[in-house]
C-alpha cells in the first residue's frame, strides 16, 4: 500500500511539474508575445545562404468603425433627400490597438542552379503560417505546400534546375508569419542559370 502512494505522489508531482513548463511553449496564452525568427537558409549541396534584412518596421494594428449622422437642419429636423428619406452620412474612424505587429523582408537569396532542396530554418514559441508562393502561369520551380506549424521548425522546399542561360524571370516570393499576425518575414529567392556555375 505504501508503495502504491508513494507512486501516486510520484505521478502527481510529476504532472504538476511539467504543468508549470516554460509559458512560450503554451501556443495559446494570450499573454506570451509571439517571437518568430528565420535564422538560416541552406540547400542540400551545403551552401548556407546569407541572410540579409532588407527592410524591418513596426506597425500598429487600426480598430475599423463605421460612425453614422443623420443630417439636421437648424431647428433639428432630419433633412430629406429626394426619396423622402433622413439623409445619413458615413464616416470611418480608425483608432489604433495596443498591438504592434513586426515585418521584415530579406534581400533576395540567390540558390544554386542544381535541382537540390532548401530548408528555411524557424525558432519560433508561435503557431505560424507559410503558404505557397503562387507562379500564375509559369513553371513553379520552388515547390513547397502551404505549411502551418507550431515552434522551431524547419520548412522543406524542393527547387527544380535553374535555366540554361539566364536567371528566373520570375522569383519566388515566400511569407512565413505568426498566427497573431504579429511578426511576418518575406523572404525573395532567385536562382542562378546553369552557366553560372
Amino acid at each position: 500500500m505504501k508503495t502504491i502512494k508513494i507512486l501516486v505522489a510520484t505521478l502527481l508531482f510529476a504532472t504538476i511539474v511539467s504543468s508549470c513548463d516554460d509559458k512560450s511553449h503554451n501556443f495559446s496564452d494570450p499573454d506570451v508575445k509571439s517571437e518568430l525568427n528565420v535564422i538560416q537558409v541552406k540547400d542540400t549541396l551545403g551552401t548556407i545562404y546569407p541572410l540579409t534584412v532588407l527592410r524591418s518596421f513596426d506597425t500598429v494594428f487600426m480598430n475599423m468603425r463605421i460612425k453614422l449622422d443623420t443630417l439636421k437642419d437648424a431647428t433639428g429636423k432630419p433633412i430629406l433627400n429626394d426619396q423622402n428619406k433622413p439623409q445619413v452620412t458615413r464616416d470611418t474612424i480608425y483608432t489604433p490597438r495596443n498591438k504592434t505587429s513586426k515585418y521584415i523582408e530579406l534581400d533576395t537569396i540567390l540558390l544554386n542552379s542544381p535541382k537540390n532542396e532548401v530548408q528555411i530554418k524557424l525558432e519560433s514559441n508561435a503557431r505560424w503560417q507559410a503558404p505557397a508562393p503562387t507562379f500564375s502561369s509559369s513553371i513553379a520551380w520552388f515547390q513547397t505546400q502551404n505549411v502551418n506549424g507550431g515552434g522551431s521548425s524547419i520548412i522543406k522546399v524542393k527547387v527544380l534546375t535553374g535555366l540554361p542561360t539566364k536567371r528566373r524571370p520570375i522569383l519566388a516570393n515566400q511569407t512565413i508569419y505568426s498566427r497573431d499576425s504579429l511578426v511576418m518575414y518575406k523572404l525573395t529567392f532567385d536562382q542562378k542559370a546553369k552557366n553560372e556555375n
